[in-house]
């Protein structure tokens, strides 16, 4: 049995839904802004980007009751995690 795991395999923005469009366009100005912010060793602000992640979260759930859209925010907030430990990890080497 072949079993691939790719992007393409996982939950897909709908390019044909304008939702989904401006999400994705909020998504990558909160996952550059929380990126930039932990570069430049802005803890804080980046904890509050980390808190717009999950707010982008609960508003595709709970305002626009779209569950996929609410699954890639919520991957986007595990990866704004991901990221900020390994700067954590970084930063106590």
């Amino acid at each position: 049995m072949n079993v691939q795991t790719t992007a393409a395999n996982g939950p897909q923005f709908d390019i044909n839904n304008p939702q989904h469009l401006a999400m994705r366009k909020l998504m990558a100005d909160v996952y550059s802004r929380h990126a930039n912010a932990l570069e430049r060793g802005l803890e804080q602000a980046a904890a509050k980007y980390r808190g717009m992640g999950e707010g982008l979260e609960r508003v595709a759930i709970y305002v626009l009751a779209d569950p996929m859209l609410g699954w890639l925010c919520g991957l986007l907030n595990i990866a704004m995690f991901d990221v900020a430990e390994l700067y954590r990890v970084r930063a106590t080497a």
